[in-house]
């Protein structure tokens, strides 16, 4: 057989894809060494073919990214490739090459290389071993940065090391910072009992589930629920404090029927049941604490509501005594639409008693937990001990013809069902008077966990015996006009219970015969049937929620935009939410926009921008139609949600798309402040973003004047209300510093940064909390007092700044590590400038080691700093005569930067051009890196050519610099005549006669 170029080249691909689907990160570095270990004969075009393939996800300037399904697929494939081999193979020799090049991989990501070649080569029981030092990191030391590690790398991991128990357990420390979705563990058994989990458990908060006694079982639901909701629950139902595992763990011990303890997990978004028996229960958590549940106590089980519904429609009779009725089965079958789609439904028209009586019988015989519910319509017969039931067959003069209520009340609760309710919509035959009617139920009757009755007896006269039924059908679909607050149909309600079916009825039925509702509770009564009233259903479009009134309205308004600001995880309940205020009216359209604007600022606080963004728009776009109709409410609002947005936008470093938005919250805020007084905060604070804005747009002059204008009104608040306003003030002081220097005034800027300092100094003399500000207004001062030669008072101020950032970072790693980082880093910077580059070292390679292990958990954002303060200390180590560390702390430099000016191009342009006329530097005085060192340079001075186009003044000697240094990496390699013409070249642009095109 001929195979195809094409088809070879694929194969190719394929085989070099398989035997780099270990790696993490795949650089070429990587690709070149495995594919001259393990296959020679493949030309370097297989490396090229790869880099375009569709296996590839992303490529980027330091390497490519598989696609996550492709990769386990492709790990599969090496493991059944691995098994197939000699032991001798070059195959096997795949993770020697891959650890050699990844030798300066962080050390999260060689662990997870790591444990996916055993998981390849199928040496699963290594994978705990391996993982082990990464549990006792996170359990006994709280890294964090492992944690985050951790959230990131989840799906890439393979399936043998996402099931094994040392993997679980990293999994259930990490499960908080995984995106809002349910986690992807693949199991719903966890891989270790209660008892086994150690230190994993005292590292996890507690969280309560319920464990409820049903019969001889044992329901227990996964699902985390409030300490309050637990001490309201139904009798026979426990709140138990677990460890927030996913599934959760317990131990039933042996006791009773049981010979030996048994392990259970338990599905954290639903329920299990286990076979008890009917003595008491001992569970032990995975704390080692022993609870016990008494002894079986009467069922009560929620409806949930799916239950049954049988009609009886009866309108003909055999006997003459009972003359037609004037009905039809329809409205038997509207009651029992009117209790909802999840009832299942029987219905009998015209039926005799044995009919009535068998179908019944048949009712117990197919026992369901949830209720029954019997809707009777026709004649009461008027008899001993109360009304009788007549059917087709029954004759007046004969009691064993007709069925008494207690009757049909004793065969409707044998039905097994946990809640009954009968419902007897009932006619006074002709002529019977008026002076009989329905009696109480007899006691023995309460047999199920709830029962009830409603029973209505109207004349024989035309239209009575539909007004009952009718009204009813209103009553489930729309709920009670009348009733005091309280008594459930309340919008927060998914359901109502049948004691609240009948607090309605008593209290809402209007007709001039009386109903007599009997409410035989000897449980809590549970879900029965849907209510028509909760707020976040959806509601038919005959059904208007603004026709329920005001106080209605006002609740719903208010438990919708509580289901608003928490749908972070749900955005199918938001939408339905949004859409059901505006139902309510327009006043409550502006409650919706600020839930929205509020959720957006739940979602900006746990990093997801992007969501944040779309909350601030959508708030957005449901004002702009309101700014007329209600202008008091819908502008302020609408100023919130514009800066909000140009904000987020502005966190992102869009500042072209974050300018019209910032500058139309000023233009809205300045308007509104000229006549509420109470606007002119966030006009202060709108001023503020927008010269934020302005300065990332590069229009330093505008952004100063903004800057100054927020800082005077800020500072007339403060005067008013110093409580109020002074940390604004110092925010805003802070900022202007900035600003000032920015523009060429940098005594201005070192003089108001003293004055933010003076005031953060003052708070955190009275509150600890104000700590992290001071060291922030320290840290703008040490800019400033370097920037203005003040070296020795720079490093003393710095100096301050990074004890009181260790402190913090010491009490609350997560939040301060990166800028306690960043303050090592300024405080080698200093120490470098008083000459002492040899002590600087040690501030230095601290602030790197915490980068690396923050940005290696999945803090990406880091990456820029990390590479500023690796290509600082890559100045240093060349300055101290250590070239080939200089040369590798370069190379981690420019490797960051090619990452993030791949991600958002132009932003580090500036930054990646430095780094290679460094790294170049560093290869140069390494010597054997001389033709290296001719290519970084020639790489700087390409980017640098781009900058001097787009900004001339501002990259002048920038350029200059960069072709005079590879002028010099050109001489050093005898290539003298290239490097004339560039020294020729810097003249001119030194000159100003190089043209920026």
């Amino acid at each position: 057989m001929t195979v195809t170029r094409d088809r070879q080249a694929v194969d190719a691909v394929e085989k070099l894809a398989t035997a780099l689907s270990v790696a993490v990160r795949v650089e070429p570095e990587l690709i070149r060494a495995v594919r001259l270990e393990l296959f020679p004969r493949l030309g370097v075009e297989t490396e090229s073919d790869l880099w375009f393939s569709g296996l590839v996800r992303s490529q980027g300037p330091t390497g490519l990214v598989f696609d996550t399904g492709e990769r386990h697929r492709l790990q599969r494939r090496l493991e059944r490739w691995l098994r197939q081999q000699q032991p001798d193979a070059p195959v096997h020799s795949l993770w020697r090459v891959i650890r050699h090049v990844h030798a300066d991989l962080s050390p999260a990501l060689l662990l997870e290389e790591q444990v996916t070649w055993l998981a390849v080569t199928g040496r699963r029981g290594e994978i705990d071993d391996a993982l082990a030092p990464a549990l006792k990191a996170i359990t006994q030391e709280n890294r964090n940065g492992l944690r985050q590690w951790l959230a990131s790398a989840w799906d890439r991991l393979p399936q043998a090391v996402r099931d094994s128990p040392t993997g679980w357990q990293l999994a259930q420390t990490a499960r908080p910072r995984f995106p809002a979705r349910r986690f992807p563990f693949g199991v719903e058994r966890a891989p270790l009992p209660a008892r086994r989990l150690g230190d994993l458990a005292r590292v996890l908060d507690d969280i309560l589930i319920t464990v409820r006694r049903v019969g001889d079982e044992l329901e227990i639901d996964g699902r985390p629920v409030e300490p309050e909701a637990a001490t309201e629950a139904p009798p026979g139902t426990y709140g138990l404090p677990v460890p927030d595992t996913a599934p959760r763990v317990l131990t039933l011990l042996a006791g009773g029927s049981r010979e030996r303890d048994e392990d259970l997990s338990v599905p954290e978004a639903w329920q299990i049941r286990v076979h008890v028996g009917p003595g008491p229960v001992l569970l032990r958590s995975a704390r080692g604490q022993v609870y016990r549940l008494p002894e079986r106590a009467a069922p009560v089980r929620g409806a949930g509501p799916a239950g049954r519904f049988l009609g009886i429609s009866v309108a003909r009779y055999e006997h003459e005594q009972l003359p037609p009725l004037d009905h039809s089965p329809d409205l038997c079958r509207e009651v029992g639409s009117a209790f909802g789609d999840t009832y299942a439904k029987e219905f009998l028209s015209d039926p005799s008693l044995a009919a009535v009586t068998e179908r019944l019988a048949r009712l117990s015989a197919r026992r369901h937990d949830g209720p029954l519910v019997v809707y009777v319509r026709g004649y009461a017969l008027p008899g001993t001990g109360g009304p009788h039931l007549a059917f087709r067959d029954s004759d007046p003069e004969r009691p064993d013809t007709v069925l008494t209520g207690e009757d049909l009340f004793r065969l409707a609760t044998a039905s097994g069902a946990d809640q009954v309710l009968v419902l007897l919509d009932t006619v006074r035959p002709p002529d019977s008077g008026t002076d009989w009617g329905y009696p109480p139920l007899s006691m023995e009757l309460r047999a199920a966990s709830w029962t009830g009755q409603i029973s209505v007896l109207v004349p024989h006269d035309t239209g009575w015996d539909r007004l009952f039924g009718t009204w009813l059908v209103r009553l489930l679909r729309r709920g009670p006009d009348a009733g005091p607050q309280g008594w459930g149909w309340s919008p927060r309600d998914r359901y109502i219970t049948g004691g609240e079916l009948m607090r309605a009825v008593a209290v809402d039925w209007p007709g001039e015969y009386p109903s007599t509702p009997r409410n035989y509770a000897i449980g809590v009564p549970r879900e029965l049937l849907a209510n028509p009233r909760y707020a976040l259903r959806d509601f038919p479009d005959h059904l208007n929620p603004a026709d329920f009134g005001e106080a209605y309205a006002q609740e719903a308004a208010a438990f919708l935009g509580e289901v608003i600001r928490d749908s972070a995880g749900s955005p199918e309940d938001r939408e339905r939410a949004v859409s059901n205020m505006l139902l309510l009216g327009p006043d409550r359209g502006v409650e919706a926009a600020v839930a929205l604007d509020d959720l957006a600022e739940r979602f900006a606080a746990v990093g997801r921008r992007a969501d944040a963004a779309a909350a601030h728009q959508h708030a957005i776009d449901l004002l702009r139609p309101l700014t007329e109709q209600r202008p008091d409410s819908a502008w302020p609002a609408l100023g919130s949600a514009l800066y909000g947005l140009a904000g987020r936008l502005a966190e992102a470093y869009r500042w072209a798309e974050a300018r019209p938005f910032a500058e139309e919250a000023v233009a809205l805020r300045r308007r509104l402040a000229d006549t509420r007084p109470d606007q002119r905060p966030r006009l202060a604070e709108s001023l503020h973003l927008w010269s934020l804005v302005l300065r990332g747009a590069g229009l330093h002059q505008a952004a100063l004047e903004a800057a100054v204008e927020a800082a005077d009104l800020f500072g007339r608040l403060t005067v008013d209300d110093p409580q109020a306003h002074r940390s604004a003030l110092a925010v805003c002081l802070g900022s202007l510093a900035n600003r000032y220097g920015e523009v060429g005034l940098p005594q201005h800027a070192l003089t108001v940064a003293v004055q933010a300092e003076v005031i953060r100094r003052a708070q955190a003399e009275s509150d600890p909390d104000a700590r992290a500000d001071l060291a922030r207004s320290l840290h703008v001062r040490w800019y400033w007092e370097r920037h203005l030669g003040h070296t020795a008072t720079a490093h003393t101020t710095m100096t301050e700044c990074v004890r009181l950032r260790r402190e913090l970072a010491a009490r609350h790693p997560g939040t301060h590590r990166p800028k306690y980082a960043e303050s090592l880093n300024c405080l080698a910077v200093s120490l470098a400038d008083l000459g002492h580059i040899d002590r600087a070292m040690v501030p230095a390679r601290e602030a790197v080691s915490i980068y690396r292990e923050l940005v290696a958990g999945g803090a990406v954002d880091l990456r820029q700093p990390l590479a500023r303060t690796q290509r600082n200390l890559s100045l240093w180590l060349g300055a101290l005569g250590r070239p080939a560390e200089a040369v590798s702390a370069a190379s981690d430099a420019v490797s960051h930067y090619r990452e993030l000016e791949a991600e958002q191009r132009g932003l580090h342009r500036a930054d990646l051009a430095d780094s290679l006329e460094m790294w170049s530097g560093a290869l140069d005085q390494l010597g054997e890196g001389r033709p290296r060192a001719l290519d970084a340079a020639r790489q700087a001075v390409v980017l640098y050519r781009e900058l001097f186009a787009a900004e001339p003044d501002k990259y002048r000697r920038a350029l200059a610099r960069s072709v005079n240094t590879l002028s010099i990496r050109l001489d050093a390699l005898g290539r003298h005549q290239e490097a004339a013409r560039l020294r020729a070249e810097v003249r001119d642009i030194v000159s100003g006669t190089w043209p920026p095109f």
